[in-house]
Order: structure tokens, then C-alpha cells, then sequence
């Protein structure tokens, strides 16, 4: 299976079946989630790249593509601590650019693991994919979502429950 199909479907079948987040049915049933491999070795190839396809979500409207998942199949971002790194570089990019007004991340990674917590506890399931990936989420979409949702801030501690509860030891 192919990197963006394998991430594709673990949105559909755990992010989505499992709830979650509450946001991303509507727009992966139609059909604007997208998925771009990065298949760069090189760190600061890599982090340009995922730069470029910041461009090009803000390039096409929201009506046709909501959020793109980069995904890093090689070997580049398969060290947890490596692709933190990653993600806390490319966060920096985007505020000093002040892209961050525009663009949200979220990130996942087939060994995340929360701070002080067990690397075996099942709720780390809750940010972990079968291949490091970075979301791109427009924050306008993000801020119209979460304004009609209730107790937004309390959907991270509903999902970790809910993995220790299905996938308890």
C-alpha cells in the first residue's frame, strides 16, 4: 500500500472510527483531505518541501481541499525526538513568516509518546500513525469548527480515556 493510501486509511479507520476528532469526517467523506508523501532523506530538503505544500493548500480554496497530511515514509523522521525537532523547527517557520495566522499543525507519529507518560500507555494511541505525518489545518476552518463545538478543550483527555479504555492493558 502506498504511504498516502496507508495514512489515508488510518484516518477512516482509527482517527474517524474511534472519534477521535470530531472534525474530520465531514471533510475526508467529501473528499478534502489530501495526502502528499515527502520523500526527502535530507532534513532541510525535507523541511522546505513541507513548506512549499503550505503554498499550496493556501493556494486552493477551502472548499476544495481543507487539510493536507504530509507524510514521511523514509527512514528522515522514523526517530520520535528527530521529528519533534522537526515539528518545533517548522512551527518556528511558520510563526516568523506569520503563516502560523493561516496554518495550524498537528502532528503524529507511529512512536509518539506524551511527556511523562509510559511509552506502552494506550493513550498515546491517540497521535500515533503508521508513518510520521504533519497536518496542515487552516485555522479559520479550525476556529469555525471548534466555536460550534462544546468543551473543545476537553476532546485530548476524552481520547486518551477512551484508548486506555479500548486498548487498556
Amino acid at each position: 500500500m502506498m504511504p498516502t493510501e496507508q495514512t489515508l486509511q488510518w484516518v477512516a479507520d482509527f482517527v474517524i472510527r474511534h472519534a477521535l476528532c470530531p472534525f474530520a469526517a465531514v471533510p475526508f467523506k467529501e473528499g478534502k483531505v489530501g495526502a502528499e508523501v515527502i520523500n526527502s532523506e535530507d532534513f532541510e530538503e525535507a523541511f522546505y518541501a513541507a513548506l512549499a505544500q503550505v503554498q499550496s493548500l493556501l493556494d486552493v480554496a477551502p472548499d476544495t481541499l481543507e487539510t493536507t497530511l504530509l507524510v514521511f515514509p523514509g527512514d528522515l523522521l522514523s526517530d520520535f525526538e528527530t521529528f519533534l525537532d522537526f515539528v518545533y523547527t517548522f512551527e518556528e517557520a511558520l510563526a516568523e513568516t506569520g503563516a502560523d495566522e493561516l496554518i495550524q499543525l498537528a502532528h503524529f507519529h507511529p512512536n509518539y509518546c506524551f511527556e511523562d507518560v509510559a511509552e506502552d500507555d494506550p493513550g498515546n494511541l491517540t497521535n500515533r500513525a503508521p508513518l510520521p505525518v504533519l497536518q496542515l489545518l487552516r485555522t479559520g476552518s479550525v476556529a469555525a469548527v471548534v466555536a460550534g463545538y462544546p468543551d473543545v478543550a476537553l476532546i485530548p483527555e476524552r481520547n486518551v480515556a477512551r484508548m486506555r479504555e479500548l486498548f487498556g492493558n
